[in-house]
């Protein structure tokens, strides 16, 4: 994936963000479906991975050491879920919009040659455009998400 459309999904992922400020308490607070997270939790989780990106990885990509550990996914979404629980829908979404585009502008600031450079992740070898990838498609999968519980509403 090229570094261009990875930083076009993220400026689309913003206004998509900002799209559900009108969103009333009700639908904010809706499950995705039963036993599932709400729209409120998952946007929150979202700011806790970026910023996970921005202080543990990309400073430590191409560095000569190995890349610190990463969290216990489980444990983050849970305490993320829970802080989201707690915060205002503008809360949520303005930290949302804050964080990423702290990593929009990251990715601008990296050189053009970095974006084909390969680093490892435990036993895989990759490059950005194929990391970043994977967080397109999560972001996606949980954007379907809420844009199907709205319409099942």
């Amino acid at each position: 994936m090229k570094a261009s459309e990875i930083v076009w999904h993220n400026e689309e992922s913003v206004r998509f963000m900002q799209s559900l400020g009108t969103l009333s308490e009700e639908e904010w607070r809706r499950p995705l479906g039963p036993g599932k997270w709400t729209i409120a939790e998952v946007a929150g989780h979202f700011a806790a991975w970026d910023r996970f990106i921005l202080e543990q990885r990309l400073p430590y990509f191409f560095g000569a050491g190995p890349l610190p550990a990463g969290p216990d996914a489980d444990e983050l979404n849970a305490r993320s879920g829970r802080e989201s629980r707690g915060r205002s829908r503008d809360e949520t979404i303005d930290d949302f919009v804050t964080v990423r585009r702290q990593l929009i502008a990251a990715l601008r600031d990296l050189p053009a040659g970095d974006w084909s450079r390969e680093f490892q992740i435990g036993e895989s070898r990759m490059t950005l455009g194929h990391y970043f990838a994977g967080m397109i498609e999560h972001d996606e999968h949980h954007f379907r998400q809420i844009r199907q519980a709205l319409e099942n509403g």
